[in-house]
């Protein structure tokens, strides 16, 4: 990934933030030649010795055969984003000198991967991507869990699918958020892309730019 340095992240922590609040990940891999792309929401967890990602796959996915055993995957996980218009800008105002940009953060994750066809793998993995997912939910909504749909039922869905395990090797982040322009004119983008609704990518703007 091309990342100039003024965007550059270097700390896990940025990268970590990125998997647990856009867990759909792009998964890619190369078979006979032919690059692969899913789009596939995962699970991250940290011990003492790893960093994995967890995640189910559809037995008739046809990217199964280059991810049973794969020291070359990529996963790509992206944060909300958007255009930038010059009107955001009070230099804009001043010289007329801006142009439109557009913002994001992405990191790509660099690993290792392994199907698991296990049937208590499997659930434990759906039910920690629930569990993630419900979690995030107002605290007094009502949290849905795997365990409420019938055994049965959930038996035979599970058939139809198996696990998924990444080790993560290497990571690279890029933060592509104003770090290169001037006070006012972070600001303004902060301040414009909330007035236009955009509350979450003015937000991690106001992060990213000012940490203290």
């Amino acid at each position: 990934m091309y990342i100039p340095k003024k965007n550059l992240q270097e700390d896990w922590e940025q990268a970590e933030y990125l998997i647990k609040n856009y867990p759909l990940g792009t998964i890619i891999t190369i078979e006979d030649g032919e690059i692969i792309a899913n789009h596939i929401p995962f699970v991250l967890k940290i011990d003492s010795n790893s960093k994995k990602l967890y995640a189910h796959v559809a037995k008739a996915n046809h990217q199964i055969p280059s991810l049973k055993s794969n020291d070359n995957v990529v996963i790509i996980f992206q944060s909300v984003n958007s255009y930038i218009t010059p009107e955001y800008y009070p230099t804009k105002q001043e010289t007329h000198k801006i142009v439109p940009t557009w913002d994001f953060a992405s990191v790509h994750i660099k690993g290792s991967s392994k199907i698991i066809d296990d049937f208590q793998f499997v659930r434990d993995q759906l039910n920690a991507l629930t569990n993630q997912e419900e979690s995030k939910k107002p605290e007094d909504a009502k949290k849905w869990e795997v365990k409420e749909a019938p055994e049965n039922y959930l038996k035979i869905m599970q058939k139809n699918i198996v696990g998924l395990e990444i080790t993560i090797d290497s990571f690279q982040c890029k933060y592509k958020l104003q770090q290169d322009m001037r006070k006012q004119d972070i600001d303004g983008v902060i301040k414009g892309l909330a007035d236009d609704n955009k509350p979450e990518l003015s937000e991690l703007t106001q992060k990213t730019n000012y940490k203290n």
